[in-house]
């Protein structure tokens, strides 16, 4: 069976686009994965408001929650999201009706303490995947689940942990000084579910730090079905290289020399690997010595035909041009520019412009988690084909995130959204709402300050928002177009 095949069966899903990560066949109105149904920020919602009255857009509801940096996901009426609880000794993965935010189903499971990861106070990173029947989700120590959607009874539940020695490392308890937790959700692509992981090389290990781990990349495809690893691909890590992103997960799939086939980033390369066994089949050498894709920029991304846009070069976002329906590519870097800053959030493509964030004050920014209230951020707009500025505006947080939908840009940075009209001409704001939430503790020694990053979700005329807090979902219809 093709993966085009299999993904109709298992997800209801199918490639938006030759080439493009797989999304949902769920109606356009869903957002049942991170970063909505084509992972790409986006939503084909339409009818929505075109402007916000002073106090935004009607709540329809609100709901208090624990702390978790990801997203709801949203399909049909089911909400899903996943938090840590109070006492911090557990996870819970929660669905709830998202027209009235009651609860439909809650499932809870122990977790060792928070300060065995590092920004512990984030609580669980990935965001669920919903499908057809199941919910897919993965938690900070890596207990990673399957759930029939309806009933939220585990269909199989698996600990990714178990799968690489450098996230059972000495320091700091079971876990490592850096390691930030399993950040990566949860993407089924066709009966598997890739998923990346890194061990070793990591330059912020000390040298007296005592670890068993070995200099390794290491990718995984796990069996959708049961949970259990169906292939790993391993190879040795050049001297220096960094790791590998997680939030994305698990690559960009696509079609090579007619076989369904993932590329992703890792070891200074574009790598193909072969879904089915993952074999490498082509690579393409990308990055020089030290670098590796933004930690949390979405990893690499299908903009256009034949381009693609990825940070090649640590933090630097670049365009690459490139034919995957070639036997062997040949890459071509059209632009690199650190314009647009991709460390904390994906930036938006919309009707040819990038829309995303740039830290202005790198020194401050810097020390995550400080000053989450400081305005080191600007917003900018820069050409697709060129990676041209066209516009920047100052004055926003630390801790952001951006989406878009008929026109328009959602952005939610530290105790504030905003909507923003698409344009390439200016920065034109539509509507603000300040203070979502009341949450002023957030001294240097807390990181909660930037759960504001959790990224706007709109579905069936409704914006979802997730703050430290709760989630607020407001009615953005527009009553002229409904």
């Amino acid at each position: 069976m093709t993966l085009r095949l299999a993904l109709a069966s298992w997800l209801a899903a199918a490639w938006a686009a030759a080439g493009e990560n797989a999304g949902a066949l769920s109606p356009p109105e869903d957002w049942p994965r991170w970063a909505g149904p084509k992972g790409d920020c986006t939503s084909e919602e339409r009818g929505l408001l075109r402007e916000w009255p002073k106090e935004g857009p009607p709540i329809l509801w609100r709901r208090p929650v624990g702390a978790g940096s990801n997203h709801p996901s949203v399909a049909g009426d089911d909400l899903c999201y996943a938090q840590l609880e109070d006492n911090q000794t557990k996870e819970s993965v929660k669905c709830i009706d998202a027209g009235t935010g009651k609860d439909t189903w809650s499932y809870s499971y122990d977790v060792p303490p928070i300060w065995h990861v590092g920004w512990g106070e984030l609580g669980v990173r990935a965001t669920p995947t919903l499908t057809d029947q199941h919910v897919f989700e993965i938690g900070t120590f890596g207990d990673a689940f399957c759930f029939e959607r309806k009933t939220g009874a585990v269909v199989w539940r698996h600990g990714f942990k178990e799968e690489s020695p450098y996230l059972n490392g000495s320091l700091k308890g079971g876990g490592n000084l850096e390691w930030k937790g399993f950040n990566g959700s949860l993407v089924p692509m066709g009966d598997k579910i890739p998923y990346f992981y890194w061990q070793g090389g990591n330059p912020a290990i000390p040298a007296w730090a005592k670890t068993d781990v070995s200099n390794k990349m290491q990718f995984f495809a796990y069996d959708a079905h049961t949970g259990k690893v169906a292939w790993k691909f391993e190879e040795d890590c050049s001297p220096g290289c960094r790791g590998p992103g997680l939030i994305a997960g698990g690559g960009l799939a696509i079609t090579f020399r007619n076989e369904d086939c993932l590329v992703v980033h890792g070891n200074r390369q574009w790598k193909i690997l072969r879904l089915a066994d993952g074999k490498q089949v082509w690579s393409w050498e990308c990055s020089g010595p030290n670098e590796a894709p933004a930690w949390a920029c979405g990893g690499l991304r299908r903009v256009g035909p034949n381009l693609y846009l990825d940070s090649l070069n640590g933090w630097i976002p670049s365009l690459v041009e490139c034919d995957f329906g070639q036997p062997d590519p040949k890459p071509r870097i059209l632009w690199t520019t650190d314009g647009i800053h991709e460390a904390v959030t994906p930036p938006v493509i919309w009707e040819g412009c990038i829309y995303g964030f740039y830290i202005d004050s790198r020194g401050e920014a810097a020390d995550l988690g400080a000053k989450p209230g400081e305005q080191n951020y600007s917003f900018r707009c820069s050409d697709l084909r060129t990676g041209k500025l066209l516009w920047k505006e100052q004055g926003f947080h630390l801790g952001l995130s951006i989406t878009a939908a008929d026109g328009l840009l959602f952005i939610h940075d530290h105790q504030r959204l905003t909507l923003v009209e698409a344009s390439p001409a200016a920065y034109v704001q539509k509507g603000r709402i300040e203070r979502l939430h009341a949450l002023t503790n957030l001294g240097r020694n807390s990181h909660r300050g930037l759960l504001d990053w959790s990224m706007p979700v709109i579905s069936r005329g409704r914006l979802f928002v997730r703050t430290p807090v709760e989630i607020i979902c407001y009615d953005i219809r527009d009553p002229k177009a409904r």
